[in-house]
């Protein structure tokens, strides 16, 4: 037979428990001592017997808490109760040991241990089940004091009334937290964010999961009336076995001097902070009996003697057994050199098997500022619909998260307001039209709720975001794909007419979807209204006509304004082709198209290109994801905005691809002029969205739209002003329509 083996952790668990209940017994020996000659002097044999009885009533409570505890640490992951009553065993040993209920956090520490599960919820539902302790015994002993009497004056009824009021604040400020209390939120997510990044994420994931996993125990109507039960269960054991103590070792008990004896010791052990020194515990139990009832002093000091005994001894006894001999069901390991399966990782928020605040940061910080589509992905998540897996920043009223429900199916789930939901729904329909199309993502389903619209998008976990595949292969297989996705949009999506002219389409858009959503970002985001002053701007040290003259040149420019409104327009087109919503799928090296935003009044494959170019020209995914800030300040009294441009030698590349290879064959002349209008133009109508999801950008974007703007109204200095020459009388000279 091997021999028997511990790990470190057992190891430093036995050695400091027995090196401490050695240092308590020769601390206490003396009190001990006495103890032990104070009931040997005055018990029979058959009183020992008795006092064994209610030795087994106490532990027989001890199983009946740990039973409570399992309760609630099951609803996270299901362990035996034999390892829940060990645990208790062994905190009940340090509770005796070591002042202030240490012994709490140690048994807390050895569930989660265990069972690999948070600490900070098995710590919080340790601690809420013994407050919950003080309010019962509180509120019974106040009871009895006033239907039986007892003293009226002095500290004990005082400290059992402060007691009640200190728990049940400390109670009703759990559950308001637990309830996402507006203030206390506010308050998580200001405190958190004092730490650096990792710290603050792991501390906002700690505190969403006490959340998550109490909202989700309380759902459950017959686990709550199974922990109530269990409580009251508990509390009649230690009663009765304080009711048969007292009945044991005094010999002339009264009814009212029986229900003193019995009401104490529940209130010495449950609001008590200190550790068990016998001398101390046996001279307050003895002090308020002998002034509230007409016992000896022998019998109180021999019940105190003896109510020590059989509320520590025997749990102690098994404590020490305990930290030898693991009573807990095992956990199995995952498989050795095995990953967990993504659904297996975030299903259960509250297991710990390894570290996945770092996927959930942008969620986490949403939840805590109370966002509506946060906290409506944090219903779901508790009713158990669906489980977050990732969380991705949007660039819109939508927010789009990688799920899964459970059954090992991963999922994209985008969800918006139901004032948005519109927008999402045409996404649905473009996407359910085109279900055999290999290059775009398969919707899956739709889902309508009271407060928010939601869709369900395949998710191929073999694809990569186009962003990391052109950083990571040559450029000739980077423009390669570029050209891919060109083609799919003009062989499958583009339904190109005759080329229009179209003012009226023009002005409304630019009105509606540019300069009144410029003027709505500054009124709400005054840094943004400062730099809107003036007629000049400094960005990154080069001096640009500001906001409303760079639109007084485009309008006063004929040219400029005529390209704007002279476009091929399409039935159908794609409404948001920048680099991130295009993947590659790695085994078969096919372009994946994703989220379509076909919402736009002026609708043409220009609308397309400019949305490509807005991130290959400008880096949009640079933006952001560069955290830097941005500097707002004045030269010679003309705002400066200084930000860092981030966009890669690579991005430049393609850019420049794009606009000799691309443009020129797909696009007419006037129309690729154009799309550096329509650039700047989709940075300033981002900006109220980023004044709501993130302000810190808000400036970086708008110097970006005031460049896109300055360098479209720049190309017409080379250029003839007045009517377009690719027009005659508002048609396009043949020699413009594209063959194809």
């Amino acid at each position: 037979m091997g021999h028997l083996r511990y790990s470190r952790g057992r190891l430093a668990l036995i050695a400091v428990a027995l090196v401490s209940l050695a240092v308590f017994v020769a601390v206490c020996w003396s009190d001990l001592a006495d103890l032990t000659s104070q009931l040997t002097d005055r018990l029979s044999g058959g009183q020992w017997a008795l006092l064994g009885a209610a030795s087994v009533v106490q532990l027989a409570g001890h199983v009946l808490r740990a039973a409570r505890t399992k309760v609630v640490v099951d609803k996270v992951r299901v362990g035996s109760l034999a390892g829940q009553f060990r645990h208790l065993a062994i905190g009940y040993l340090f509770n005796l040991i070591v002042p202030l209920r240490v012994g709490e956090v140690v048994r807390s520490y050895l569930i989660a241990k265990t069972l690999r599960i948070s600490f900070l919820y098995t710590l919080l539902a340790v601690v809420l089940e013994r407050l919950i302790d003080v309010v019962l015994v509180s509120f019974a002993f106040l009871v009895v004091l006033a239907f039986v009497g007892g003293p009226v004056s002095g500290a004990v009824p005082v400290t059992a009334a402060v007691a009640l009021v200190v728990a049940l604040v400390a109670i009703a400020a759990f559950v308001a937290f637990v309830r996402e209390n507006r203030l206390l939120m506010r308050l998580a997510w200001r405190a958190s964010s004092w730490f650096n990044t990792d710290l603050e994420n792991r501390a906002r994931f700690k505190l969403w999961s006490v959340i998550f996993g109490f909202q989700r125990f309380v759902r459950e109507r017959r686990m709550l009336a199974r922990y109530g039960a269990l409580a009251l269960a508990s509390w009649l054991c230690y009663v009765a076995a304080a009711a048969m103590v007292a009945a044991t070792v005094i010999s002339t008990l009264g009814d009212r001097d029986g229900a003193l004896a019995t009401a104490a010791p529940p209130v010495a052990v449950s609001s008590g902070v200190g550790n068990g020194a016998p001398g101390s515990y046996i001279d307050d139990i003895g002090g308020f009996l002998q002034g509230s009832t007409d016992l000896t002093a022998t019998d109180v000091a021999t019940f105190a003697a003896a109510i020590w005994v059989v509320t520590n001894v025997p749990v102690v006894l098994v404590a020490v057994v305990a930290v030898f001999v693991n009573w807990a069901r095992r956990i199995s390991d995952p498989v050795s050199g095995a990953e967990l399966a993504p659904s297996d990782r975030y299903v259960n928020k509250l297991g710990r098997e390894e570290d996945i605040s770092g996927a959930m940061t942008h969620f986490l910080d949403t939840y805590f500022r109370r966002q509506h589509l946060s906290q409506v992905m944090h219903r779901l998540e508790v009713d158990g619909n669906v489980s977050l897996v990732r969380f991705f920043k949007g660039g819109s009223n939508a927010v789009t998260l990688l799920a899964t429900n459970g059954a090992g199916e991963l999922f994209v789930k985008k969800m918006v307001p139901l004032e948005h939901a519109h927008r999402l729904k045409n996404q649905h329909t473009w996407l359910a039209e085109r279900v055999d199309h290999r290059q775009l993502v398969t919707v899956l389903r739709e889902q309508t709720a009271p407060d928010h619209y939601s869709i369900d998008l395949e998710y191929r976990p073999s694809s990569v975001p186009l962003f990391e595949y052109v950083h990571e292969n040559s450029l000739a297989e980077s423009q390669a794909k570029l050209a891919e996705v060109w083609e799919y949009m003009y062989d499958h999506v583009y339904s190109v007419e005759a080329v229009e002219h179209r003012p009226d389409v023009r002005d409304d858009y630019v009105a509606e979807r540019f300069v009144l959503r410029v003027r709505a970002a500054a009124q709400s985001h005054p840094a943004l209204a400062e730099a809107l002053k003036g007629d000049r701007i400094v960005v990154n040290g080069r001096e640009l006509d500001n906001f409303e003259r760079v639109l007084e040149r485009i309008y006063a420019t004929s040219m400029a304004w005529h390209d704007i409104a002279l476009f091929q327009p399409s039935a159908n087109i794609h409404g948001d082709l920048t680099v991130d919503n295009i993947l590659v799928d790695l085994p078969t090296r096919d372009v994946l198209v994703i989220d379509p935003s076909d919402d736009n009044q002026l609708r043409g494959p220009v609308i397309d290109f400019a949305r490509h170019m807005q991130s290959l020209a400008y880096g949009y995914e640079f933006l952001n994801e560069d955290e830097e800030p941005v500097v707002l300040d004045a030269r010679d009294g003309i705002p400066e905005i200084t930000y860092r441009d981030a966009r890669s030698a690579r991005y430049a590349e393609l850019a420049e691809y794009v606009t000799t290879e691309i443009m020129p064959r797909r696009l007419l002349p006037a129309e690729q002029r154009a799309v550096l209008f329509h650039v700047g133009l989709f940075y300033g109508r981002m900006l109220t969205h980023r004044v709501a999801i993130n302000s810190g950008t808000v400036l970086k974007y708008y110097a970006v739209c005031i460049q896109a703007l300055n360098r479209f109204v720049e190309q017409y200095d080379t250029l003839a002003h007045g009517p377009s020459d690719e027009t005659l009388g508002g048609e396009p000279r043949e020699e413009e329509v594209l063959t194809r």
